[in-house]
């Protein structure tokens, strides 16, 4: 009995997609191109055609390497993202003025979906692009600010120096005379 292969993350035409009833699953666990990481990306996604919109629904998680914007030391940090989305297939223009149930053919579970939530979307005759769409969950992830903890020594600054052992930018001599 052999274990299970991941499938690949490679490109699927939205018009393969829309003859899938079930739509389709990945199960992953591999790098991604566009995300330096120290783990393989682990979990799933599914993608289901649903008409004129593709509902989304992925869970991944992996571990990568940033620098701590305060001490510089770089240190390990795990993303990860569970997440439910919704993407117009077509225009986003032509949601205006219709009503949210007609946007919908099957049986998608958010019958009350709002248009203007749909801020999304994908050429209707175009690919969807699993392993781009879980980087870009993944990259949401990342902090603002990036600190290595709690902990953190802040800024490696010499302080053996004295004050008069310093060299002083000559643009800034003027400030060393307000000094008390």
């Amino acid at each position: 009995m052999s274990a299970a292969v991941p499938d690949a993350l490679l490109p699927v035409a939205l018009q393969e997609l829309k003859l899938l009833e079930n739509g389709k699953h990945w199960s992953i666990d591999q790098p991604l191109s566009e995300l330096t990481s120290l783990t393989p990306v682990r979990g799933s996604l599914s993608a289901v055609h649903r008409g004129n919109v593709l509902e989304l629904e992925g869970e991944a998680s992996t571990i990568v390497t940033l620098c701590c914007d305060r001490c510089l030391q770089h240190f390990n940090h795990p993303l990860s993202f569970r997440t439910r989305e919704v993407l117009w297939l077509g225009e986003q223009a032509r949601l205006d003025g219709i009503a949210p149930e007609t946007v919908l053919e099957g049986n998608l579970e958010i019958l009350e979906l709002d248009p203007d939530a749909l801020s999304e979307s994908l050429d209707p005759s175009g690919d969807f692009d699993p392993e781009h769409w879980v980087f870009e969950q993944l990259n949401l992830q990342l902090p603002v600010v990036n600190r290595c903890g709690e902990g953190c020594p802040g800024p490696n600054l010499s302080r053996e120096a004295s004050a008069q052992d310093r060299v002083i930018d000559p643009r800034w001599a003027a400030l060393k005379q307000l000094e008390p």
